[in-house]
């Protein structure tokens, strides 16, 4: 690739810029001053600018899993029950998971090679929507979804709250913004429904769609950036 295209990829300057940056004889390669703008460079060039090295971002996976109920969010499980890591093939082992959810919830489960974006798309200060459906004992009513928004308070002053609510055919679907422990079982449960069932069908700008319970597949780097724009990367 040309070097100008290079140094952009690498974040550090515009291609205009980086342009502007070889006439000064500001940037060398493999140790020689470049001053041809046409200049191609390889992955494995030595490129630097004024003697600080420049290196090509990683390549950030991400996948979308559809977690089946029945197994844990964990690499090892003590119970030796099944895990979400064993629907996954060997090299993507290595992932971190986004967001558990508990044993008995199913739905959409992000994992990341990413530990900076993993930990940013879990923290309460980026509001990240997570989209709910649940079903439960009896129809829920609309003044006790108007409480989940209001907000319920759970123990220790803890207080859980839904962005929105709406009312689908026989279920609801519930909009957090958190992540806590077994968060909406205790909403519910606080005014008085018994959970049925629990899917995750989204998370930030990613929904579970049409993926098949146990199988997974890999975001595109659209949806990557995607992801990593939700929360300021």
């Amino acid at each position: 690739m040309r070097l100008n295209k290079f140094i952009s990829l690498c974040g550090f300057a515009s291609r205009r810029a980086a342009d502007e940056l070889i006439k000064e004889q500001k940037v060398s390669v493999n140790g020689e001053i470049v001053q041809d703008l046409g200049r191609q460079v390889q992955e494995s060039d030595l490129v630097e600018i004024e003697g600080k090295k420049l290196s090509l971002p990683q390549k950030t996976t991400v996948i979308a899993f559809h977690k089946p109920a029945g197994c844990v969010c964990t690499c090892k499980d003590p119970q030796k029950r099944q895990t979400v890591y064993d629907f996954l093939p060997p090299g993507y082992k290595g992932l971190k998971y986004i967001g558990r959810l508990d044993l008995q919830s199913r739905g959409l489960l992000l994992f990341t090679d990413d530990g900076e974006l993993a930990h940013r798309l879990t923290l309460p200060k980026y509001k990240i929507l997570r989209h709910y459906l649940v079903w439960t004992d009896s129809p829920v009513k609309k003044s006790d979804a108007e409480q989940l928004i209001e907000g319920i308070d759970l123990k220790d002053g803890i207080k859980g709250f839904a962005e929105a609510v709406f009312f689908e055919e026989g279920c609801i679907e519930l909009v957090l913004s958190e992540g806590k422990n077994r968060e909406i079982r205790k909403m519910m449960a606080a005014i008085g429904y018994e959970i049925e069932d629990l899917q995750r069908i989204a998370y930030a700008d990613i929904d579970l769609g049409d993926l098949a319970s146990g199988d997974y597949r890999e975001l595109s780097d659209k949806e990557v950036q995607l992801l990593k724009k939700s929360c300021g990367l």
